[in-house]
């Protein structure tokens, strides 16, 4: 008897939003990238373990489908997005400065900016991110894992744990570490 994990949608709901949340630290590690070029004119690798992510946008991604699974209105999606984004960014603010005494960004010198920690046009920034991502990205998504080719969305997933963790393995031989 041949068992199809996928037909009980479990392995093919955490494949298809582990690489959601992939994709999405991805493009908020490119988000910042940009910014600090933008601002800076300097690159200024924001992502963790030495590869090009940056799991709070992922994590974010995740929650703001979960919140707003059923909107289907394009303007109230962003607008909450905005503003469950901004939220969240101004309270990990106070609780990094205050329980771990970290700045980890600035709004300094930007229009807009409440206490330098949060701003209007990074959080317009975030609404239309997040708009994009479940509109345009995440339907696809649906797509292929309700369809037969579902297991190119798993062995997707598997490629990138494993480049990942190879990036990973050459940068600690070449360190040392």
């Amino acid at each position: 008897m041949k068992i199809n994990f996928c037909e009980k949608n479990v392995v093919c709901f955490l494949t298809e939003y582990l690489l959601l949340f992939g994709l999405a630290s991805f493009i908020g590690w490119l988000y910042e990238i940009i910014c600090v070029w933008v601002l800076f004119r300097t690159y200024y690798d924001r992502g963790i373990l030495h590869i090009p992510i940056c799991p709070i946008y992922g994590f974010g991604i995740l929650i703001l489908i979960f919140l707003f699974r059923k909107v289907k209105n394009p303007f109230a999606l962003f607008i909450g997005s905005a503003l469950v984004t901004t939220g969240v960014e101004l309270l990990t603010s106070y609780v990094l400065e205050y329980r771990f005494n970290m700045i980890l960004w600035t709004y300094e010198g930007w229009p807009l900016s409440f206490q330098n920690r949060i701003s209007a046009i990074s959080s317009c920034l975030f609404g239309l991110m997040a708009l994009a991502f479940i509109k345009l990205v995440k339907p696809p998504f649906d797509r292929l894992f309700s369809s037969k080719y579902r297991w190119i969305g798993t062995a997707a997933v598997w490629i990138l744990a494993l480049f990942c963790a190879f990036i990973e393995y050459r940068y600690r031989k070449t360190v040392g570490v």
